[in-house]
């Protein structure tokens, strides 16, 4: 089983179909406590990985890779919750000022 922390959930990150996965909103201390557990960050942008770090009192590395999500897998999703510009990239303080929630998926 592998733990990843990431910004965004996506179909293409299944590895096998059909597929069950199971998506639950987490308390800002339920995502620290699975943070703590030892998850891999998939975190693409250096500004959400500080963000992040400074949200869930731990280091969070900014890493751009692609993930593949198996059976027994989950993934932390730090989500924010508006729609972006396109191609707007966002600072550590623009970033704070939006509303966000964690989600915690979990593939079957």
């Amino acid at each position: 089983m592998m733990k990843y922390i990431g910004n965004a959930f996506s179909l293409s990150m299944l590895v096998n179909f059909p597929a069950k996965i199971w998506v639950m909103e987490l308390s800002t201390d339920e995502a620290k406590k699975f943070v703590e557990s030892g998850a891999e960050s998939a975190i693409g942008h250096e500004s959400t990985a500080q963000v992040l770090s400074r949200i869930l009192g731990t280091d969070i590395k900014a890493e751009r890779k692609m993930i593949r999500l198996e059976a027994g897998d989950e993934l932390l999703v730090f989500q924010l919750m508006t729609r972006l510009p396109e191609g707007k990239v966002l600072s550590e303080e623009e970033i704070l000022s939006l509303p966000y929630k964690f989600f915690l998926v979990k593939v079957y």
